[in-house]
């Protein structure tokens, strides 16, 4: 389903600002245009989204643009976005959505997490609104930031779900580190033993992920576990184009893993099941949650909380709000 023209015609106006700000903070405009357009926001409401995101943002390099064949060559250069956005605004025009990605993906996915994974749910945004721009945007994106989180390959004979409470006990104090999630992230990967720790299940499903990322953040509630639910969300909608799967949910799977332990990690409460016996009213609730708030966490939080519910059937995704 296409978005509607009201957000069309915000995202490419919005388009001429950077994908970041700040300290390396992420520009969530675009997403949270596509979100409330999905929500079913109006386009007063839109437009109000617009308009209050704007003044903090920053316009992005607009050239030099040279004609690139590698924007691996050029990662982490904010002098040659420019160049790599056009670059893959080219692929997208030549080769279509699908074979783009597909050609594209692999030499993205081992930094999956990159920036908090916004990289990645920029990109799915832009896939789920078949917007090309914001496609060749998430992908610059990622390309810009991109960094790898080292650990161990081996797999662990137990299930995902006990994976996260094994490695608290190991790890039960780690350190925030200055900076960002990102920052904090990194951080976790020079613990002492860190390569030689198995923080893989011998089996895993993208079911598996999701169930795990959202009973961390519901047993949390942790700013930076919101983001393994969006962040999964994401994963979702871009695997049909990644033709190795599996190397797909392991590359995630060890960025959730590791976003949980940048928390502390904190101890994941369970989740206890809420009676819900309205479940229409209910995901209106949320749904309108989203569409007065002006925090752009919550909006895209009440977005993918829905929409995974829809997907999964999980009635623990409209117990984000409670």
């Amino acid at each position: 389903m296409s978005i509607t023209r009201d957000c069309t015609q915000l995202l490419e106006a919005g388009s001429r600002y950077h994908v970041h700000y700040g300290d390396r903070l992420a520009n969530h405009l675009p997403m949270v245009l596509i979100a409330l357009d999905r929500l079913g926001a109006s386009p007063a409401q839109l437009k109000y989204a617009f308009d209050r995101s704007t003044p903090h943002l920053h316009p992005r390099p607009g050239s030099p643009v040279d004609d690139i064949e590698n924007p691996a060559s050029h990662r982490n250069r904010d002098d040659r976005f420019p160049s790599v956005l056009h670059y893959y605004e080219q692929q997208l025009k030549q080769h279509g959505i699908a074979r783009c990605l597909q050609q594209e993906l692999p030499s993205l996915l081992p930094s999956i997490a990159t920036s908090a994974f916004h990289g990645l749910i920029r990109t799915a945004y832009g896939v789920d609104a078949r917007h090309l721009e914001e496609i060749a945007m998430g992908l610059s994106y990622w390309n810009l930031d991109y960094h790898e989180l080292k650990s161990s390959d081996q797999r662990a004979p137990i299930a995902a779900a006990n994976i996260l409470p094994r490695l608290a006990q190991q790890y039960p104090d780690i350190a925030v580190a200055p900076g960002n999630i990102a920052d904090h992230m990194q951080a976790v990967t020079g613990q002492p033993g860190w390569m030689n720790t198995p923080i893989q299940p011998q089996l895993l499903g993208l079911e598996d992920i999701a169930a795990v990322a959202i009973k961390a953040y519901l047993g949390t509630k942790d700013f930076t576990l919101l983001h393994g639910v969006t962040g999964c969300h994401g994963l979702r909608l871009i695997l049909p184009y990644c033709d190795d799967r599996e190397a797909a949910l392991r590359y995630f799977w060890r960025g959730l893993v590791i976003a949980y332990l940048s928390t502390g990690p904190k101890i994941i409460r369970p989740v206890e099941q809420e009676e819900i016996k309205d479940i229409p009213q209910r995901q209106a609730d949320i749904r309108d949650r989203a569409l007065d708030s002006d925090d752009d966490h919550v909006t895209k939080l009440a977005y993918s909380a829905l929409e995974e519910f829809h997907y999964y059937g999980n009635r623990e995704y409209l117990q984000v709000f409670t």
